[in-house]
């Protein structure tokens, strides 16, 4: 077959869209790719899946204590092996439900147990490593552990967060018990300790004794604990010692022994900030030999539990098998090897996709769609105008409701960034939390019932305008209520050549505030520019922002619970936030988030845009589900789910 792709436009675009964005909220480095059991009918099948990956191919693999760390941490490495080892449980990319893995069940309540909270998990009994030795619980307790007592980075802390999770012990064989320092909410519970990767303790256990033994002495660690206290006692008194010096000078008084008391007191919190430093550098230093110890520790014989298995490694290319016992369990995939081939650059990986030497080119940066073979569908990283709380022309709703309704989206990702990009009306993503009862009221409106729908809403308001906008003519002269014309504003937007997309779009949201006679431009700026102005100087009018948004929408609550960067005052918000940390049962949850999310849509502090397509490129396969968030890409291809083409 052959695939007609235009490479110079494609990668131009891509030097023009892949800039950083600023991300408050960690999207979830790994995936835990889940395998559908095949349906009976599916009778398709084929000798070899073929995937073409970036970059250079790995020396060898790395072992599991380095892949889900910072050392491992890249798509390649998780495409090739992140899938070796089990979790209790796995969401479905068809609608990222959460479903049991390893578990057998669902997991208990989480309860209270004196000033500590825990829950247990029964696991299946039929799980088998490589080696033929069952999976056990204390497989689940042994990872556990050993991830807190390393103190892991990336996705270990992301799965194994030491703020809560104080340890987990195995009760009998198969069942596993967590203990919680504070009640865990969904997203350390459901999308944290749930899915995090299970080693198995009996290769593990002797081998990492001497990495574990370079860590911080408890001597260390108490001394450290001591120099906190220490720390905390001086800056009490200082700042008791300032408030008084300070009354005394408003007084007109003057106090020598005051004054030389918090000389004094000031001297010694000098010091015993330098003396926790230090301490604190010394245990960095030892954890980090510690890590280089454990990351470099021989993985070849370690017996995993995947899908698949490494079946041979070149320079360029590494080719893995079906793992018999795992087909036996969940269903056997429908090709007899996955081939991972290695390419310099994107262009060279979609050249031997357009000469069929490949079905699939994984990667996460591909964003055109002017590709034979390619499927856009929404992913994490989100673009949003975000307006400054501090500016009051802009802290009316109705003003930007109308501007919001003003914004259609499907014009903006077709015709304005020329399917690039994919639209986004709401405030989350994932179909397992958003609430499908809130719709944007102009939503499927055409041009002239926008229009009109603003309009209405601006008079309503206390709005008027010197010429009235209509169907087929723009506003002039918006005024508020008291007759006043609306000040210009301004609206922060990174350089084309740095962001393509939002700088288009920001041309298109000038041009519709525009029609409704708001004086709104766009002014153009670098990114670091316009990060500044919001997260820092908060000198700007409105900006586009851009996130990578999680599974979980815990991110609603770092837009408007306290301390948000935006200075917004979400404090209405703050118990439902506050409750919404703590609660680990998932329908309670979404109730919650659905009351976070109506609010928003009711105040609208900041107007979701659009998302950047995730373009998946592959021909001759395909999935049981077409449209799923981040795409398949975001699976890493998922050769267990693949089904070859007639």
């Amino acid at each position: 077959m052959r695939r007609i792709l235009n490479i110079a436009a494609l990668l131009a675009f891509f030097a023009a869209s892949c800039s950083p964005q600023p991300a408050p909220v960690a999207e979830p480095t790994s995936i835990s790719a889940p395998e559908l059991l095949p349906s009976p009918t599916a009778v398709q099948h084929a000798p070899e899946i073929r995937f073409a990956l970036i970059g250079e191919a790995p020396a060898s693999p790395i072992n599991v204590w380095a892949l889900f760390d910072e050392a491992g941490a890249s798509y390649t490495n998780y495409a090739l092996m992140s899938g070796s080892w089990p979790r209790l449980f796995r969401t479905l990319p068809s609608d990222s439900s959460l479903q049991p893995f390893a578990a057998q069940g669902m997991p208990s309540p989480v309860a209270q147990e004196n000033e500590l909270y825990s829950a247990t998990v029964s696991l299946r009994t039929d799980l088998k490593w490589t080696d033929g030795s069952p999976f056990s619980a204390e497989d689940v307790a042994f990872t556990t552990n050993t991830a807190i007592a390393f103190e892991l980075s990336y996705d270990w802390q992301r799965h194994y967060d030491p703020n809560f999770l104080l340890r987990a012990e195995a009760l009998d064989p198969y069942t596993v018990k967590f203990h919680f320092k504070q009640k865990p909410g969904v997203a350390v519970w459901q999308y944290g300790v749930l899915q995090a990767p299970i080693v198995q303790k009996a290769y593990w256990e002797n081998a990492i004794g001497d990495a574990l033994g370079a860590m911080p002495s408890k001597e260390l660690l108490g001394q450290i604990e001591d120099a906190r206290a220490y720390l905390a006692t001086v800056q009490s008194s200082v700042d008791e010692l300032t408030l008084q010096f300070a009354a005394m000078q408003r007084a007109g008084q003057a106090n020598r022994e005051i004054q030389g008391q918090l000389a004094r007191r000031t001297a010694e919190l000098g010091f015993a900030k330098n003396s926790l430093d230090d301490l604190l550098a010394e245990k960095n230093a030892l954890t980090a030999a510690a890590h280089q110890k454990l990351f470099q520790l021989d993985s070849e014989n370690e017996p995993t539990l995947g899908p698949w298995l490494l079946d041979s490694q070149e320079t360029d290319i590494w080719v893995s098998i079906p793992n018999p016992d795992y087909s036996g369990w969940f269903g056997a995939p429908n090709f007899d090897r996955a081939v991972y081939r290695f390419y310099p650059d994107e262009q060279s990986a979609l050249t031997a996709f357009q000469n069929d030497q490949v079905d699939f080119v994984l990667s996460q940066t591909l964003s055109d769609a002017q590709i034979a073979g390619a499927k856009s569908t929404p992913s994490y990283s989100a673009r949003f105008l975000v307006f400054n709380p501090l500016n009051t022309r802009l802290a009316d709703p109705s003003l930007r409701s109308a501007l919001n309704c003003m914004i259609d989206r499907s014009v903006l990702a077709a015709e304005i960034l020329q399917n690039k990009a994919m639209p986004f009306e709401d405030f989350v993503l994932s179909s397992q939390w958003h609430d499908a009862s809130l719709k944007d009221p102009c939503s499927g409106m055409d041009r002239t019932a926008r229009i009109e729908y603003a309009v209405q809403l601006l008079k309503t308001a206390g709005y008027s305008w010197s010429v009235e906008p209509g169907s087929d003519s723009a506003g002039q002269g918006l005024l508020l209520s008291s007759g006043e014309a609306f000040a210009p504003i301004a609206l922060l937007a990174p350089l084309e050549r740095e962001d393509a997309l939002r700088s288009a779009a920001a041309r298109y949201i000038a041009g519709q505030a525009q029609y409704l006679g708001i004086p709104l431009t766009v002014q153009e700026t670098s990114l670091d520019e316009v990060v500044y102005a919001v997260y820092s100087s908060q000198k700007y009018d409105a900006a586009l922002m851009g996130w990578r948004l999680s599974e979980h929408p815990a991110y609603l609550c770092e837009w408007v619970g306290g301390g948000n960067p935006y200075l917004y005052n979400g404090s209405r918000f703050q118990p439902m936030c506050d409750a919404l940390a703590f609660e680990s049962e998932m329908d309670a949850a979404r109730q919650i988030v659905g009351q976070v999310e109506s609010g928003l849509m009711a105040e609208l502090p900041l107007l979701p845009l659009f998302t950047v397509a995730q373009v998946d490129v592959y021909d001759g396969i395909s999935y049981p589900v077409q449209n799923v968030l981040n795409g398949w890409a975001g699976f890493y291809g998922a050769p267990s789910y693949a089904i070859p083409s007639p």
